[in-house]
């Protein structure tokens, strides 16, 4: 059974993985809450078996490719990534997950979904939706443990100018750190090491295909003295 459960979650992150990359480059589109809908009875079923000190990641792609093989802060790592997903999207689907046991962390990376160029992310019409949506995934988040850690969005890759917005990827972090400041979550960049400067570039390199990067375990290492350290928010 638990053989059939692991086979079952690799394939829904394969797929998963692969939304993204579909959306952006125009090609098969695959319906974000359909997949989901399957990704979210795994997370819960991973949830409702939590030990009693785990960490949560919560996200899009960027979370979901996250290797669960880690252990950050030395606890088991239970995934609630969403490939896909936007802000309003996530907003949604996080408030159907049941938390049993209270996670002793979380992190969200949310963002990389919502700058496609084509939907003017910086037009403040789009920029205050997407603000809505992060505090309403971050008041959720903020109830469901004591220590929630928010990262700045990750670079893109030059190849996707023009089909995402490189510059609102400055601009959406720095919504998120006020948002932070101002709901008690804590904010962070794990990615400030592969960043070309505050152009929203990454480096050559540093990423896979344009939007995942080519390492996700050094940007879940760097969050450590955020997710780790003692202390409040």
């Amino acid at each position: 059974m638990k053989r059939r459960v692991a086979l079952a979650a690799t394939a829904v992150l394969l797929v998963g993985a692969g939304i993204l990359v579909g959306r952006m480059l125009s090609t098969a589109p695959v319906n974000v809450r359909a997949y989901a809908l399957g990704r979210l009875y795994a997370v819960q079923a991973h949830l409702d078996e939590a030990p009693g000190a785990y960490v949560f990641l919560a996200g899009d792609s960027h979370a979901e490719l996250q290797a669960p093989a880690q252990r950050p802060c030395g606890l088991e790592l239970v995934n609630g990534g969403v490939s896909g997903a936007t802000a309003p999207v996530y907003a949604d689907l996080v408030a159907t997950l049941r938390f049993p046991v209270r996670p002793r962390a979380a992190v969200l990376t949310i963002g990389t979904n919502d700058i496609l160029s084509k939907n003017d992310p910086r037009d403040p019409a789009a920029a205050a939706r997407y603000e809505a949506a992060a505090t309403r995934i971050i008041r959720q988040l903020t109830a469901t443990t004591d220590r929630l850690v928010v990262t700045a969005l990750p670079p893109i890759g030059r190849e996707l100018d023009g089909r995402l917005d490189p510059l609102a990827v400055g601009d959406y972090s720095e919504r998120l750190k006020a948002l932070c400041t101002r709901l008690g979550c804590r904010f962070a960049d794990p990615f400030a090491a592969i960043r070309d400067g505050t152009t929203g570039f990454a480096k050559p390199g540093a990423m896979r295909d344009g939007l995942h990067l080519s390492a996700y375990r050094p940007a879940l290492a760097a969050l450590a003295p955020a997710l780790c350290s003692a202390g409040t928010p």
